[in-house]
C-alpha cells in the first residue's frame, strides 16, 4: 500500500450523489420493511447506481489501474471493482459518497477477505485507508535476500488486523509480487554500489504507477539511495 491523494469528485456524483442516495435508502427501507424479489430488485438497481463509468473511470486514473491494498495492476486481467471503504452494507448513507470509494482487485474485495468486514477499535480496527492515512505508520515493506521473499509485517495491530484479513501476504500474491521485487532488490544492490543507470531505474520503480512501489521505496531508504 502507498498513500495516494484523492482527486477531484467526478461530475457523476456532484449531479446525481444526493438524488441517488435518497433512491437508494427509500428503496432500502421498502426492502427491509417488505423484503421480496420486487423490492430486492428495485435495492439493487438503486444501489448500483454507484457503478458509473465515469466514477471508474476516475478511480482508475486516481489509482493508477492498481489495487488500492495490495498495489498489483489490475485491469489487464480483471474488471476490478468500486470499493467501498466503508461497506455500504454497514454504511448505506455512504454508498455515494465519493470520499468512501476506492479501487480494489477482486481478490482484496471478495467475501473471503475485505468482503463487508470493518472491525472497529475494539476489534483491532479500524482499517488503513490509504487516501486518509500514510501505510508506511502501519506496514513495512520488507523483502529477504536470503528466501527472496517479498511481504508485509504489521507494525502494530491495526496493520496486523488489515495483513490477516486483506490476505496482504496470501501465497498467489506473495509469489508474484516477490518476482517483481527481487528485479527491484538487485537493481537496489548495484545502485547502492554507484550504478548510476540502476539509480535511475529503482527510482522509477517507485513511482505510483509501478506495482508494490511500497517495496522499491522501503529499498531506496534501505539503501540511502
Amino acid at each position: 500500500m502507498i498513500k495516494v491523494s484523492r482527486n477531484s469528485k467526478p461530475k457523476a456524483l456532484v449531479d446525481n450523489a444526493t438524488k441517488w442516495l435518497a433512491q437508494y435508502l427509500n428503496a432500502l427501507a421498502q426492502y427491509q420493511a417488505s423484503p421480496n424479489p420486487t423490492t430486492k430488485r428495485a435495492k439493487e438497481n438503486a444501489e448500483n447506481k454507484y457503478k458509473n463509468k465515469q466514477i471508474k473511470d476516475r478511480l482508475k486514473i486516481m489509482f493508477e489501474g492498481k489495487c488500492a491494498y495490495c498495489e498489483s495492476h489490475i485491469f489487464h486481467i480483471d474488471y476490478g471493482d468500486i470499493e467501498h471503504f466503508c461497506p455500504k452494507s454497514k454504511y448505506p448513507h455512504l454508498c455515494f459518497e465519493w470520499n468512501n470509494l476506492l479501487l480494489a482487485c477482486g481478490v482484496c474485495n471478495d467475501k473471503a477477505h475485505k468482503g463487508d468486514l470493518f472491525p472497529d477499535a475494539t476489534e483491532g480496527g479500524p482499517f488503513i485507508n490509504p487516501v486518509l492515512e500514510d501505510p508506511d505508520n502501519f506496514f513495512e515493506f520488507e523483502f529477504d535476500p536470503n528466501s527472496e521473499i517479498a511481504i508485509v509485517i504489521a507494525k502494530n495491530q491495526r496493520g496486523l488486523i488489515m495483513e490477516q484479513i486483506l490476505g496482504l501476504n496470501r501465497i498467489d500474491l506473495v509469489v508474484q509480487r516477490s518476482r517483481i521485487v527481487r528485479k527491484m532488490a538487485f537493481i537496489a544492490l548495484k545502485a547502492s554500489q554507484g550504478d548510476a543507470d540502476c539509480i535511475t531505474e529503482i527510482h522509477h520503480y517507485c513511482g505510483k504507477e509501478d506495482e508494490y512501489s511500497a517495496f522499491a521505496r522501503a529499498l531506496v531508504k534501505r539503501f540511502n539511495l
